[in-house]
């Protein structure tokens, strides 16, 4: 990838405030709605600033490296408690 961004051609349609299409409802247009009303949804809070200055990347940024720790992490956490209940058992074991 070479982080150029695929370009989108101009819809030929309008979004009313309810999420319908006014205008040419092809497949292709639905599908941009859907897409606009889902970045819309998952940007709730986020400003207009904070969007224009990058933090979507930014979150993903911080999100792919810390994914990868917890999921170690969480690895480990279970790890840990098998040991645990292993000596547990066996301490039951042999009283």
């Amino acid at each position: 990838m070479t982080g150029e961004r695929e370009t989108i051609q101009p819809p030929h349609f309008v979004i009313s405030s309810e999420g319908e299409i006014l205008g040419e409802d092809t497949p292709e247009n639905q599908e941009l709605v859907r897409r606009v009303v889902a970045c819309v949804n998952a940007c709730d809070g986020i400003t207009t600033e904070e969007l224009e200055n990058g933090i979507i990347e930014d979150m993903r940024r911080v999100i792919a490296q810390t994914a990868p720790l917890l999921q170690e992490r969480s690895q480990m956490t279970d790890l840990l408690q098998r040991e645990i209940r292993a000596e547990i058992t066996a301490r039951q074991k042999k009283s």
